[in-house]
């Protein structure tokens, strides 16, 4: 049984990108699962070694933050997200599948979403249904239901040039628990 007190989401540093990008490997390759039939850049590499597209941008440019998983101190993941126009968006999210199913990408999703409040975006492959299932309750449960989900074209994939978009908002209006002394809120601090 794992302890979620023990669920830590730290930010990463340009040391930790070698770790987030061997890593991306598994998520590369949980992602063929659903997605391995979309084209031939998901499948198997002749050497049978996964690699995903160079994540170091991730760590140089302001505009992005990556995030270690942890559960004590055992790696359990990472998350990067991109702010555009002052929309936040997860560009990659992935949990190891040691760890998978057990409560511990919700409760990561719902830390990353507090510590960045404002408007939000997910996109996921329509394939990877067991994203979309993951998305719809985690981003449900966070918004209590308000939020808007809906299928998109995008231009910049060939393969798959749908996506369904999340869109919601994580405020402290949003995240702040119901008090009688909203005073002692510390959601609402100025």
């Amino acid at each position: 049984m794992i302890d979620l007190t023990d669920l830590k989401v730290i930010p990463a540093t340009l040391a930790d990108y070698p770790t987030i990008q061997n890593m991306a490997r598994f998520y590369v390759y949980d992602m063929s699962r659903y997605c391995g039939f979309i084209s031939n850049n998901w499948a198997c590499p002749e050497d049978g070694m996964y690699e995903c597209y160079d994540l170091k941008k991730n760590f140089e440019e302001a505009k992005r933050k990556a995030f270690l998983v942890k559960i004590k101190n055992e790696l359990a993941g990472f998350v990067i997200l991109l702010q555009d126009r002052n929309v936040w968006q997860v560009n990659e999210f992935f949990i190891l599948a040691k760890f998978q199913g057990k409560g511990i990408g919700e409760q990561v999703a719902h830390q990353i979403w507090k510590m960045h409040s404002g408007n939000w975006q997910l996109h996921v492959i329509p394939e990877n249904t067991k994203g979309l299932a993951f998305w719809r309750k985690v981003v449900s449960s966070f918004t209590k239901g308000i939020h808007t989900e809906e299928v998109i074209a995008v231009d910049y994939d060939v393969h798959q040039p749908k996506r369904i978009i999340f869109q919601f908002e994580a405020s402290a209006y949003h995240l702040r628990p119901a008090k009688i002394d909203d005073a002692a809120d510390p959601w609402l601090e100025t």
